[in-house]
């Protein structure tokens, strides 16, 4: 598959818990104001008035920017939003939906926000459990082990291989968790290269070709379909659509899917039939597609489609975040009985011969 034209490379800016949802109140608050007959210009200079002061700063500069003529969009991007809220607003200047586009924008950050919040909070007691646990076995491995092979020195051939199994587990836990995590360190940082020497679009179907997990389809599918929809009732049609995506400037990867799908369609292809390539969509989305083109209510069938992926994204990261405190207690309790196993059957082994 020919999509590597070019190496992009640019800077990820990771955001904290509450950077996120200042970000989401912000633009929930921007987009009620917005509804209820504001401009834009009077939104940020009321909400610049009313912010606390870790979020004046940021509406200073998305204020700043506009006064001076930068699109609202483009503001956003030069105060840290992330690059598909930019493009969400860049696209509104074509459907013209401003304000339901940044209540829209400002709702999935706070969910995802949210999101952030439920997995710390499942990880929190789990990690210091982890924590204690390694400090246990580091204890069994140089303090109580050594000890218990000198008093049962006379009876280590009588042990039998279940009990010698245990010990030496525990006796070598330490250096097998710090040899893996040192193993996973490198392949992560071989990965994070080799990420980062794709251009966003090959790097974006490598992930989803490689992940088990259906998250990354449904993510992209909600927002292409999403924001596709809009255009689409404002009147754009599928070619101008893919205009808007090639000329935007603010999402690297937005741009390489437009400038790709246009590609495929000069060749004679079909909008949805040049979808067939992005792994990173669901195949319901180029039916959605096909359907809508011979309906004639296209815009409003890819809107729907995309409240549905949002629906099944929220209900798949609901069960991932279930499954992952059971999995590391699991973890841990094995750990924990392996810990006493190696402290006991040795003792135990030893009492039988008095």
């Amino acid at each position: 598959m020919a999509i590597l034209p070019k190496k992009h490379t640019s800077a990820i800016s990771f955001l904290t818990h509450k950077q996120t949802i200042n970000q989401g109140q912000f633009l929930k608050r921007c987009g009620r104001l917005l509804l209820d007959g504001f401009s834009l210009q009077e939104a940020l200079l009321f909400l610049e008035m009313i912010v606390d002061a870790k979020s004046k700063q940021m509406v200073q500069i998305i204020h700043k920017e506009v006064s001076q003529g930068t699109l609202f969009s483009e503001a956003l991007k030069k105060a840290g939003f992330p690059d598909e809220v930019c493009a969400q607003l860049y696209f509104s200047l074509y459907h013209g939906h401003l304000a339901e586009t940044a209540m829209n924008a400002g709702s999935q950050l706070l969910k995802r926000a949210e999101k952030k919040k439920k997995i710390m909070a499942l990880l929190h007691y789990p990690v210091i459990l982890l924590f204690f646990v390694t400090l246990m076995l580091l204890a069994m491995r140089f303090i109580l082990i050594p000890h218990i092979s000198e008093l049962t020195a006379v009876q280590d051939n009588q042990l039998d291989f279940g009990t010698r199994f245990i010990v030496a587990g525990v006796y070598h836990a330490p250096t097998i968790l710090i040899v893996s995590g040192v193993l996973f360190a490198l392949s992560l940082r071989l990965l994070i290269y080799k990420g980062n020497t794709m251009t966003p679009l090959a790097r974006l179907i490598w992930i989803t070709r490689w992940s088990k997990s259906s998250l990354f389809q449904l993510y992209w599918s909600q927002f292409f379909s999403n924001e596709w929809g809009f255009l689409l009732k404002g009147n754009s049609s599928l070619f101008e659509v893919v205009t808007i995506m090639k000329q935007n400037a603010l999402s690297p990867l937005i741009t390489e899917v437009g400038e790709y799908i246009e590609k495929e369609m000069k060749q004679g292809k079909s909008f949805h039939v040049s979808l067939q390539k992005l792994n990173f969509l669901k195949q319901e989305v180029m039916l959605v597609v096909k359907q809508g083109e011979q309906s004639g209510h296209l815009g409003q069938e890819l809107e729907m489609y995309a409240r549905s992926c949002e629906e099944e994204f929220d209900k798949n990261i609901e069960q991932l975040m279930n499954w992952i405190q059971p999995m590391i207690f699991i973890f841990v309790a094995i750990i924990i009985v392996a810990i006493y196993a190696a402290l006991l059957l040795p003792t135990f082994s030893a009492l039988q011969t008095f």
